[in-house]
């Protein structure tokens, strides 16, 4: 499972809402104490006023033998004379239940204590506040208490709004940084649609920069300049590999095509049968084979470097019928049968495409034992042409890398090596130039399957 957003927004998003829930987690708790605390020392403050009325009147009675008095007014007191008798209360059933411990009295008799428990009336929770009043000598001590049931609902309440409220802030406070993240992002955004503007462009041979943002801070204009410079280098780069390509195109197989003339010139004086002549025709093969060798390179690097494929129509079905005849006239009747069938469309370079398509089914026809068959379909939005045949397959350890340069196996598996291994490496760039892939396996009855996949034609 992937936690980690993979977009710049949603990562900053992300940040944003875990230190927003962090601090709301903080504040609410940090709300909470003090409200409890707040709502204490008001219980105290009002405890303690109703004890100093009390602790006063009681001070101004003489008569021992008068019983002391509460207040009409006064809702949870008790009077608890020198022996522990409860001598007056308020309610009157305060009278029969001593609120204080043996040992809480004890400790009220010297100073006053504030104790929190379950106390009549009611059995409620109750904070009590206990000290010694009176004339001395008296030993009167007198006990205060509140209930604690509409505190403890304010403390509720709270706590329900701090549970509502704080992740609803939450929630706004990252539903808002996600539209800032955007905000700050969209200068981004545009650079990336406007890249992909000029590669359009590019491939059509018009030039275009990157426009620097005004508004966007100084490090993105930054950025916008650095890369105009970086599309600078890479123009000039490109422009340099193919003026190289073309200055090597006619320098290299210029000199090849003058030496092959002057072999097959010195060839058709050589008698026949003669050492001479054996080595003219091992020389021509050679360089024949360096002037296939010299194409194959000069294709593939243009197409490594070259742009979109312009957008022709191309007929899938007739090109591999061409490539089978070609691959037949090619080897004068010796080559395997190649049998095709069904047809589809694409749109690109035909000349590419003929080329890849006649790369596959010449490689096949060459490692094949009796037959190859090549299949022309759709599939989904892919058009694909099979090339299959029947013999020995690729070597296990090729498979992974048969695509790549001067890869070469043997010869159907007969000990000989064959070719420069570049035929399928061109198919490659060819495939991946227009959109596609290209797809090698061993197939299960023997032999290799290769598929070329090409998007299926566009409307233009």
């Amino acid at each position: 499972m992937r936690l980690r957003p993979r977009t710049l927004r949603g990562r900053l998003t992300l940040v944003f809402a875990l230190v927003t829930a962090v601090l709301c987690l903080l504040v609410g708790v940090l709300v909470d104490f003090q409200y409890r605390n707040a709502l204490r020392q008001a219980l105290d403050d009002g405890l303690t006023t109703r004890f100093s009325n009390l602790e006063r009147d009681l001070a101004t009675s003489g008569d021992q033998s008068v019983e002391p008095t509460l207040p009409d007014e006064e809702a949870f007191a008790q009077i608890v004379d020198a022996d522990g008798v409860v001598v007056n209360a308020a309610p009157r059933a305060l009278l029969t239940r001593r609120v204080l411990t043996k040992n809480e009295l004890a400790d009220a008799r010297t100073h006053r204590i504030t104790i929190e428990r379950a106390s009549a009336p009611g059995d409620q929770q109750s904070r009590l506040l206990a000290g010694p009043v009176g004339q001395p000598g008296l030993g009167l001590v007198v006990v205060v208490g509140t209930s604690l049931e509409e505190v403890t609902k304010a403390q509720h309440r709270l706590e329900l709004a701090l549970v509502i409220g704080l992740p609803l802030l939450a929630a706004i406070v990252s539903v808002a940084g996600w539209f800032l993240a955007g905000a700050a992002l969209k200068p981004v955004r545009d650079l990336v649609e406007e890249a992909d503007e000029i590669s359009a462009v590019a491939a059509r041979g018009q030039r275009r920069r990157l426009s620097v943002p005004q508004s966007g801070g100084e490090e993105l204009a930054d950025l916008a300049r650095h890369l105009n410079e970086l599309l600078a280098r890479i123009e000039g780069a490109l422009e340099h590999e193919r003026a190289f390509l073309d200055d090597a195109s006619h320098d290299l197989r210029t000199p090849i095509s003058i030496v092959r003339s002057e072999l097959e010139l010195a060839r058709m004086q050589t008698e026949e049968g003669s050492e001479l002549a054996r080595a003219l025709d091992s020389s021509l093969e050679e360089v024949g084979r360096l002037d296939r060798l010299a194409v194959n390179l000069l294709v593939l690097a243009r197409f490594r470097s070259a742009g979109p494929p312009p957008p022709e129509l191309v007929d899938l079905g007739a090109l591999s019928r061409r490539a089978a005849e070609t691959v037949a006239r090619s080897r004068d009747g010796d080559a395997v049968p190649v049998r095709v069938n069904g047809s589809a469309e694409v749109s690109g370079d035909e000349e590419a495409i003929a080329r890849a398509v006649l790369n596959l089914v010449d490689n096949a026809a060459r490692h094949a034992d009796e037959r190859v068959d090549v299949e022309v379909s759709s599939d989904g939005d892919r058009a694909v042409v099979a090339v299959r045949d029947d013999g020995p397959g690729f070597p296990p350890e090729l498979l992974g890398q048969a695509v790549g340069r001067f890869v070469r196996g043997t010869n159907g598996g007969r000990g000989t090596e064959n070719g420069a291994g570049l035929g399928l490496a061109i198919v490659d760039a060819i495939a991946t130039a227009h959109g596609g892939a290209l797809e090698i396996e061993n197939a299960a009855g023997g032999g290799a399957k290769v598929q070329l996949r090409l998007p299926l034609r566009r409307p233009f």
